[in-house]
């Protein structure tokens, strides 16, 4: 699939919803889902990613495994499921996204992320341009609290009141905003070792 080939009807609000998925499961889907209600979004794009930089390439299942794993557990018609990022070359998010821009000029597109990759943020390959590109929508994990990682970001950009974030989409970057939603402790890593 090439990236005009996904189609976003125009002027959509899109958030981008990266990871590994190592493999997917249900909190994805509940990330997915509240971001999609909390943020009135019209579209959420999960971004099944060939590889994470910041983790180790041998414990990744592999990209086809993860792929299909995605796609049983975002069952709806309201999540795309999709590994464009292996046909568009990007290792990195930040250029995921202006790729997602440059492509889409009409649309308008939040990056959706768990609180435990919002906490090591300033690891990621560009990450000033990243923040400074689209708005964080970030899900709480209870490895890294929400208070943590707000002290850490509003170094660098404003924080959105979670009862305006149906307008987060519109506000000038860099902004964040958290999402509510039940925590839930189920990982990949564990499901993994459960094999």
């Amino acid at each position: 699939m090439l990236l005009n080939e996904i189609i976003i009807p125009k002027k959509s609000k899109v958030g981008l919803f990266g990871g590994s998925f190592n493999p997917a499961h249900e909190w994805h889907f509940q990330v997915a889902n509240e971001a999609y209600k909390s943020l009135d979004l019209d579209l959420v794009i999960w971004l099944v990613s060939p590889h994470n930089p910041l983790k180790d390439k041998n414990s990744l299942m592999p990209l086809q495994e993860r792929l299909e794993s995605a796609k049983n557990i975002a069952n709806s018609p309201k999540f795309l499921v999709t590994d464009i990022e292996k046909t568009i070359k990007t290792q990195y998010s930040s250029d995921t996204v202006r790729i997602f821009q440059e492509t889409y000029p009409t649309e308008k597109f939040i990056w959706i992320m768990g609180s435990d990759n919002a906490a090591q943020i300033d690891e990621w390959k560009n990450w000033k341009e990243f923040i400074n590109t689209i708005p964080l929508a970030i899900y709480p994990r209870a490895t890294n609290p929400l208070s943590e990682v707000e002290q850490r970001l509003r170094k660098y950009a404003k924080k959105i009141d979670e009862k305006k974030s149906q307008n987060l989409i519109n506000e000038e970057t860099p902004c964040f905003t958290f999402i509510n939603g039940p925590m839930n402790d189920i990982s990949s890593t564990r499901i993994r070792r459960e094999m």
